[in-house]
């Protein structure tokens, strides 16, 4: 079961800020309790009691735990190369990650049953999943199932999300997305958004808890390591991601891999 998924429930007391970050594999948080915000790329998240947040496999985001109650939440975690074993969970996640860019949102908000009942499905993956009894896998699959099947028909129904084109940095990391090898420096956008720079680095690092060029070397790095789980050449990825020398691009996924590139596969 642990090469599938991995889940925790989790409670944190104190105010929180974590920086800009990304996973290879999708993350599904339920929130029991707490006043906390998600920003997800130039998403901003404010999370009620039994929504979901599902983060796709290379998302930068963070989560910011304000003051005045208990942040309580389930994390679950399904690991890629292990859902293509599982056809069924396989279809769903698809469907999700679609769904997600479709509708332009991470939050997945639930009515009063709704809520109840996805509730319940985390308590009984977790049960089982500390169980681990002979029946156990199965129990936990169909629960993620469940799970899944209840985001994808929520998502479904949901009214896509309108861009927040109003707010300077969301614009600032669409344009950055939106060609990642390509991605202009702190200076260009600068020029680009008819601010200044130091105005600019301090709205960024406010929002991302990063730099401007930490997020694109985090980006392209992102990059980098799904072209090399598909199979390209580390000599041809380098130029591919935006980097100008070899030499940059290894110091750089070393990095932030902890491995050099030939030695990176996800699957």
């Amino acid at each position: 079961m642990e090469n599938l998924f991995d889940l925790a429930h989790k409670i944190d007391k104190s105010p929180m800020r974590y920086a800009f970050h990304s996973h290879y594999f999708y993350e599904i948080y339920l929130l029991a309790s707490g006043n906390v915000t998600y920003y997800i790329e130039n998403e901003i998240c404010t999370v009620s009691k039994g929504d979901v947040i599902v983060i796709p496999p290379g998302k930068v985001h963070r989560t910011i735990i304000k003051e005045g109650s208990l942040y309580d939440r389930y994390v679950l975690w399904l690991y890629p190369e292990c859902i293509s074993g599982n056809q069924g969970i396989q279809l769903l996640t698809d469907e999700v990650s679609s769904l997600l860019e479709e509708k332009n949102t991470s939050l997945i908000s639930f009515d009063r049953n709704g809520v109840y009942l996805i509730n319940k499905m985390f308590e009984i993956l977790g049960k089982e999943d500390s169980a681990n009894e002979m029946h156990s896998r199965s129990v936990c699959e169909s629960c993620i199932v469940m799970i899944l099947n209840w985001v994808r028909d929520a998502l479904a129904s949901t009214q896509a999300k309108q861009s927040e084109t109003e707010d300077l940095i969301s614009r600032v990391i669409s344009r950055i997305n939106h060609d990642i090898a390509g991605a202009p420096s702190l200076d260009e956008l600068s020029g680009e958004f008819h601010v200044s720079k130091y105005y600019l680095s301090h709205r960024f690092k406010e929002y991302t808890g990063t730099s401007v060029h930490q997020y694109i070397l985090m980006k392209r790095i992102n990059m980098a390591k799904d072209l090399l789980d598909k199979g390209c050449r580390t000599s041809d990825v380098f130029e591919r991601c935006g980097f100008s020398t070899y030499s940059n691009f290894y110091k750089t996924f070393v990095k932030l891999t902890g491995k050099p590139p030939k030695e990176f596969r996800i699957h």
